[in-house]
């Protein structure tokens, strides 16, 4: 953490998003899309983040970000207001500017450009970036390897398109040369905005020009339409996987499998293709996540096999050499060492203890309608096929369940129970 504010722009109205909601609170890999941006923000400004917003997201994002200054921009016309905005709460400060829906930004980007800020004693640096189609983009002029200015894309002449040295928007200064300059900055006569890019050329003027720092084109991305969502989304998910793979995670099939900005996976582990892991998941090694599984909320733990076809609900750990087969569905529950639910099982609010059996067709009939109840099967009991156990219910230490029973009390250890109405054959005419 530093001595820097963090100022994140967030009050864009989405439009070309095409969206009920904003841009801003999309999910990507388990955050909304400036969850991303606010964690990076948190790393450098801890409580000191000021969201500039506007009156149709600013009670999303206070129920979001409780930490955070909240400040409206009344009028959406640029980048220069929605910073003045924010000016009462960034006096005699140096400050970021992050925007909210450029997520990929890195935390080693940000530092490399404070490291820049600190060590010339500038006045402001930013980031730049090599576009490969720089068509969009403000164009980055240097002179003496300063920043003299940034022209628009639609004020560049010929000569001016050719450059691929491109503003990212990204900036940090020193508050108060930084508004003096800021009312200098004139009305755009094209857009009838005033740009904040407009303010390099004052500081070169004034012999206080701006250095910069370059990083990839990609961290720069920013979200404007679903196309550049769904960009973004597969440039996050691509780092993930590299990331986990770099670290001895087998991963069959990368481009089928989704992971969440939270995923723990510890070397040793395979993923088969077409596997969703959500948030909140740590698998640990040894275990392998067969095809078209699901999981969320869940600690697996050494050499498991999960699947194929499984879905893992939150709440719940599986632990040591446990198998779950295809099309079982586990909620909120425990998985003791070494026990099977090989297939088709309902696994609901139910603690299970080591080397248990689970027949397939077993349900936990955990609720009644208005009550979630649970189920504890102990160590060794085995659940024979298309059994019902109705909870509340206990299950004691190898106790064996008829196969087709329903099961509504409890069963004493090493019992066998079985419940099943007699078998009638009638003569057909």
């Amino acid at each position: 953490m530093t001595n820097i504010s963090t100022v994140i722009l967030a009050a864009g109205k989405s439009t070309r998003f095409k969206s009920k909601k904003s841009k801003l609170l999309h999910d990507l890999a388990g955050l909304p899309i400036i969850a991303h941006v606010y964690n990076i923000a948190k790393k450098i400004s801890g409580r000191k983040i000021i969201i500039v917003c506007n009156k149709y997201n600013i009670r999303e994002l206070k129920s979001l970000f409780s930490d955070c200054i909240f400040v409206i921009q009344k009028k959406q016309n640029g980048t220069a207001n929605a910073i003045l905005a924010a000016k009462p709460y960034l006096l005699n400060k140096n400050f970021l500017v992050l925007f909210g829906d450029v997520p990929l930004v890195s935390i080693r980007s940000i530092n490399k450009l404070i490291n820049k800020f600190k060590n010339n004693k500038s006045s402001g640096s930013m980031i730049a970036f090599q576009a490969s189609d720089p068509f969009g983009y403000g164009r980055i002029k240097i002179k003496s390897n300063k920043v003299l200015k940034v022209v628009e894309d639609f004020n560049t002449n010929n000569e001016e398109q050719k450059i691929k040295l491109c503003n990212s928007g990204v900036l940090l200064v020193k508050s108060n040369l930084f508004f003096k300059n800021l009312s200098q900055i004139k009305i755009n006569n094209i857009k009838k905005e005033k740009f904040l890019p407009d303010i390099l050329e004052i500081y070169f003027h004034q012999n206080k020009p701006f250095n910069y720092i370059l990083c990839s084109e990609e961290e720069m991305l920013g979200v404007n339409t679903l196309d550049d969502f769904i960009k973004i989304d597969l440039i996050y998910q691509h780092n993930l996987v590299n990331k986990l793979i770099k670290k001895g995670v087998l991963i069959i099939n990368p481009q089928s499998c989704r992971l969440s900005f939270d995923t723990k996976i510890e070397k040793g582990v395979t993923i088969e293709t077409n596997v969703v892991i959500k948030e909140k998941v740590k698998i640990a090694k040894g275990t392998t996540i067969k095809s078209y599984s699901y999981i969320q909320g869940t600690i697996i733990r050494e050499n498991c096999s999960i699947g194929p076809y499984a879905r893992i609900r939150p709440s719940s750990i599986i632990s040591k050499n446990v198998k779950i087969g295809n099309y079982v569905e586990i909620k909120n529950s425990i998985v003791g060492n070494s026990s099977s639910i090989a297939h088709l099982s309902y696994i609901g609010d139910t603690e299970i203890g080591k080397k248990v059996n689970i027949g397939a067709g077993t349900i936990t009939c955990n609720f009644d309608g208005k009550n979630k109840h649970r189920t504890i099967i102990k160590d060794g009991a085995f659940i024979g096929s298309n059994s019902s156990l109705v909870a509340p219910i206990i299950i004691n230490k190898n106790a064996k369940i008829g196969a087709g029973s329903v099961i509504n009390k409890d069963i004493p250890a090493k019992y066998l129970a079985i419940e099943r109405s007699k078998l009638k054959l009638i003569k057909k005419n």
